[in-house]
């Protein structure tokens, strides 16, 4: 008889390993079987017993013969028939050995993660509808469809999960309940069923990133806060006040600072002493950053510096990064003029003057009454009427044949400020609606000269005491002056100043463009947008867009942005449009 190879044979020793065993399950088998004999159920009960004790015997032998080799030995092959076969009888009642936990476990086929991951809640909360979304369990992808009803997750439904193991994937699915009761995709991972727990929450968190409700005017107080409002309140950035002969130097600076969630890069182009381009590179939330660029980057390029500069409410943390980065490259950049020295000359002795009474000054700037100015708006007459009362401006009201939208904008911010300040001095127009802002300050100008009261002069009296003569001091000699350079004559701009608006179709032609473009002293100093586009490809497009005309000044030869191509023209296409009617 021919040896069998040990390879292909367990060894005996395996075998008799498993005689007590053997012994037993027999044994309970021919009880089973003399304690029910007698009738056609019972022998089926019989066979049923008979069977679990196969099965029960076939299993300790399987788990004694393929774990436990004489040589100490295992092979590859012969743990994969072992997964196999295990895999096959499952674990029966009874028997002593479970199955560890899955958190325990290494994802080799999902690739999954025992980090549970985080996201911020959208400030404006989510939009109502369905959302889809997947993350990465234990054995591969997990999909699942969300619905929004109301502003709140009222569903979560698992599309599909075939990679998980259902006894992990049934225990990790505790998770949906956690995060519809707390209306919030951060939730802790069920213990036992790591990987599946966080497949399910990652494809949550994916499924609510399209559910942004960024249109929102009012922000839902969320019933659990998330990880990011761990972060400490802000302090806002100290930006000193530049000193007045500090100018800048030609050239390209950069500098970083930490915004909310990774450091913002920020670059910024000087040429001819002035800020002409700012561009940034970062890792910080997109949500954020994008929300406090769009307001601080053209406020820093309109002030030509950052103080003065304000955060971006409910982007602080991002304005800050922003705002610190921009004072850093800038002070790079910085160069003072040194002012001359001026000799101090001797004062000398002042005459004595007579007492001159003080001429009798009214106690308000006023006269009570009504009065009424006018001035031209953007499309028409502004008529403001002032009510004066006790020398103060107690009512300010208004008729006018102004375009109702720029006029309202700026009826808005300036009638407040003009019964506060008791003038129209120091007041700025509102942005994006200049010219019905000068109507209003014109209107209440000349309704106010009206009112202004004119002091009767009194008269002077004639001094009694003639003062003694004073001895002139010598003058000091004063030093030849330095020649004025003859100013060179500058080329005259190449835009009308005004405000221009300009149309262009944005992403495949669906979504329209409109850019209105603000020329002051021949140079486009400010720009605002309004469309109908996709703020996904449309955001990343406008960024770098707006950025090359200020830089330029001009919207031809400019480059489109890799993967917002239709947008960019869009964007491009309406610049140039505004810019046509602007051409001196």
């Amino acid at each position: 008889m021919k040896k069998q190879d040990k390879k292909d044979f367990p060894d005996r020793k395996n075998y008799i390993k498993l005689l007590p065993a053997a012994a037993v399950i027999a044994a309970v088998a021919v009880t089973g079987v003399q304690g029910k004999a007698g009738s056609t159920q019972k022998v089926q009960s019989e066979s049923a017993d008979v069977k679990d004790a196969e099965e029960l015997t076939g299993l300790i032998t399987t788990a004694y013969s393929y774990e436990d080799f004489s040589d100490g030995t295992s092979s590859s092959a012969k743990t994969g028939k072992t997964a196999s076969k295990k895999a096959k009888a499952g674990i029966k009642k009874g028997t002593a050995k479970t199955l560890p936990d899955e958190s325990q476990k290494t994802s080799a086929t999902g690739q999954g993660t025992t980090s549970t991951p985080t996201v911020s809640v959208p400030e404006g909360g989510y939009k109502d509808g369905t959302y889809q979304g997947s993350g990465t369990g234990f054995g591969g992808t997990v999909s699942v469809q969300v619905t929004i009803s109301g502003g709140k997750i009222t569903s979560i439904d698992v599309l599909s999960a075939s990679g998980e193991t259902p006894s992990y994937f049934a225990s990790a699915q505790g998770v949906i309940s956690r995060m519809i009761s707390g209306q919030t995709p951060n939730v802790d991972a069920v213990s036992g069923a790591t990987y599946s727990s966080n497949g399910i929450i990652q494809a949550v968190q994916d499924a609510l990133s399209k559910a942004a409700n960024t249109d929102a005017k009012t922000t839902p107080t969320p019933t659990v806060k998330p990880v990011v409002t761990a972060k400490p309140t802000p302090k806002p950035t100290s930006i000193p006040k530049p000193a007045e002969n500090v100018t800048y130097k030609d050239g390209t600076y950069s500098a970083e600072a930490e915004g909310f969630d990774g450091p913002v890069k920020m670059t910024i182009t000087i040429k001819n002493g002035k800020i002409t381009k700012i561009t940034n590179t970062n890792t910080d939330t997109k949500e954020y950053f994008s929300k406090a660029w769009s307001k601080i980057q053209p406020a820093i390029l309109k002030k030509q510096g950052v103080y003065g500069v304000d955060t971006v409410s409910g982007a602080t943390f991002s304005s800050n990064g922003i705002l610190e980065a921009a004072q850093k490259a800038l002070a790079k950049a910085e160069t003072t003029t040194a002012k001359p020295t001026v000799k101090p000359t001797a004062t000398p002795t002042p005459t004595a003057e007579p007492d001159i009474p003080e001429p009798d000054t009214p106690t308000s700037e006023y006269q009570d009454g009504t009065y009424t100015g006018r001035a031209r708006g953007y499309s028409g007459f502004v008529y403001i009427t002032v009510t004066i009362k006790d020398g103060k401006i107690i009512e300010l009201t208004n008729t006018n044949t102004d375009t109702d939208s720029f006029f309202k904008k700026a009826w808005k911010v300036l009638q407040p400020a003009i019964l506060e300040k008791q003038s129209v001095d120091g007041i700025d127009t509102v942005s994006g609606a200049t010219y019905s802002s000068n109507g209003i300050l014109g209107g209440t100008q000349k309704a106010l000269e009206g009112a202004k009261i004119t002091p009767t002069p009194t008269e002077t009296p004639v001094p009694t005491v003639t003062p003694e003569i004073t001895v002139t001091p010598t003058p000091t000699v004063i030093p030849e002056a330095t020649p004025t350079p003859e100013p060179t004559e500058e080329p005259a701009g190449r835009y009308r100043d005004g405000t221009y608006t300009g149309s262009g179709a944005g992403n495949y032609g669906a979504g329209s463009v409109t850019v209105t473009v603000t020329i002051s002293g021949g140079q486009i100093v400010e720009a605002s947008y309004s469309t109908l586009d996709d703020d996904e490809y449309f955001d990343e497009a406008w960024n770098s867009i707006y950025n090359q005309v200020m830089g330029s000044q001009s919207a031809d030869g400019l480059d489109a942005v890799s993967g917002a191509t239709f947008s960019s023209q869009g964007i491009i296409q309406a610049f140039q449009n505004a810019l046509s009617q602007a051409q001196n």
